[in-house]
């Protein structure tokens, strides 16, 4: 879509969604926001993506919602052409990043929401050379009463980081429901990490404290379950080349506030089921991911 502001050719990336989609959406802003103060969308072919990534670059988090998810979903034919004259597919056609505190404040109270439109807008015309960053993105929430309640946000150029992650280079792999893990989880409190250590016959889930003084301080939990008890569950061996033995136990670290807000979002889109990609901790290269 296009049209001229102030003698200035303005185009569009569009996305609109009702009611009953939007608590999926407002979930997801959530949880992302758990990942870092920062808030990237970035506007694919067929899919929108929220991004974030936390201070140290340690932890990301990233959702995806196809053109289905939105009532409509349309990109201005200069993008497209673009898009098949580009070379790397991988990168998103428009992209834009905001505070995170931003985009929950709007959607701080969505009772009579109706339907919300998303523009994302660029000036001039955008050529191959472009970065394609969106200078301002607008939310117009139709509200009862045919009130709409409009939010405009001036953008500057950002840099966008994206962690790479393999899933089919992950040795380890659990799948289970949400309500499971919440289960698993809802009697760990007082510590804002957990230690999630994964053997062939269980997976063991207890409070992690970096303060040793802390541990005598608060209450220590733990909880074991079988590993037959998930929906399925694949725990890798790996080899300690360091010590030259076989180790039976793969131990990571999460916060817990990040994997809470997850399960929020689970709830919001009523997924049925979780896949955990892991591999060894402590190394650069790996990582845990929930997908």
């Amino acid at each position: 879509m296009a049209r001229f502001l102030d003698q200035c050719t303005t185009t569009e990336v569009r996305a609109v969604l009702v009611a009953e989609k939007l608590k999926t959406l407002v979930g997801g802003l959530q949880f992302v926001s758990k990942a870092g103060k920062e808030i990237s969308i970035e506007c694919y072919t067929d899919t929108l993506v929220l991004r974030a990534l936390n201070d140290s670059h340690s932890a990301s988090a990233e959702i995806t919602f196809t053109r289905l998810f939105f009532t409509e979903y349309t990109l201005p034919p200069d993008l497209r052409r673009c898009e098949l004259s580009t070379m790397d597919p991988s990168l998103p056609l428009v992209k834009c990043t905001t505070l995170a505190s931003t985009l929950l404040g709007i959607f701080k109270s969505t009772k009579n929401v109706i339907s919300v439109d998303i523009a994302l807008e660029l000036e001039g015309h955008p050529s191959n050379d472009d970065h394609f960053d969106a200078n301002v993105i607008v939310f117009q929430l139709h509200c009862d009463r045919m009130i709409t309640k409009t939010h405009r946000i001036r953008l500057t150029e950002s840099q966008t980081m994206r962690p790479v992650f393999n899933k089919a280079s992950s040795p380890s792999r659990i799948k289970l429901r949400p309500f499971h893990l919440a289960t698993l989880l809802q009697h760990i409190y007082g510590t804002d990490e957990v230690c999630m250590s994964c053997s062939p016959t269980q997976v063991k889930f207890e409070s992690y404290f970096t303060n040793p003084l802390d541990v005598k301080n608060h209450v220590h939990t733990e909880t074991a379950v079988d590993n037959s008890e998930f929906i399925s569950c694949t725990i890798q061996d790996f080899v300690d080349h360091n010590n030259g033995c076989d180790s039976e136990v793969i131990q990571l670290i999460f916060c817990l506030k990040e994997i809470k807000a997850l399960l929020a979002f689970c709830v919001a889109s009523a997924l049925p089921e979780l896949n955990l990609y892991f591999s060894r901790g402590g190394r650069y290269r790996t990582c845990a991911t929930i997908d």
